[in-house]
């Protein structure tokens, strides 16, 4: 199941992830692409994701990630700001004029890659362990234009790139990453 904010033809249910329209335990996994920076309360999100996914259920996302590299290149180049200082939970008011569009793409990078957020966001969401929390892209994406209808990366130095990438990223991720991969797991109830 596709859902998105904004109905249209493609997805299949418009829907606010800050309370979701499904059943407790629904799901065994959720999908995310380009979705935690726009929202204005993850943590209530991530209370949503919680309550739908089944035990052992997993949440991936693929975000912005935030680097020395990137955050010159999102600063400059790319129209959503990036608000390193910003409170990674959101507001404790939720402002109820606010476009959902509105975004931050340094929370995701705030919430699992900054050691004291991190350990807030296991403390908030103690249904959650994070299994995976890894940079991706270090030219690839920034050469494809991102979500941009140009590309300055052609399509037969794709594989060839992306695995020279996979070599550096050891080294060269926390410097020069774009993206930022992360997948949580929901918790078995105790006992």
């Amino acid at each position: 199941m596709s859902i998105d904010i904004v109905p249209s033809p493609w997805v299949d249910a418009a829907a606010d992830v800050h309370a979701l329209p499904f059943a407790g335990e629904s799901f065994d996994g959720i999908v995310m692409l380009d979705v935690l920076h726009h929202l204005e309360r993850p943590d209530l999100f991530f209370a949503e994701a919680a309550r739908v996914l089944r035990p052992g259920g997993r949440l991936a996302m693929i975000e912005p990630g935030i680097t020395p590299a990137s955050w010159l290149f999102y600063k400059l180049l790319h129209a959503e700001p990036v608000e390193m200082g910003a409170n990674p939970f959101g507001p404790d008011e939720p402002d109820p004029n606010r476009d959902p569009f509105d975004s931050n793409q340094a929370i995701p990078t705030l919430l699992f890659k900054r050691q004291e957020h991190r350990i807030a966001f296991l403390e908030r969401s103690p249904e959650f362990t994070v299994t995976k929390c890894a940079w991706l892209s270090l030219f690839a994406y920034p050469l494809s234009g991102g979500f941009q209808p140009w590309t300055l990366l052609p399509g037969t130095l794709t594989e060839p790139l992306v695995t020279i990438e996979d070599a550096l990223m050891p080294f060269l991720g926390p410097l020069m990453a774009f993206r930022l991969f992360v997948v949580l797991e929901k918790k078995p109830p105790a006992g």
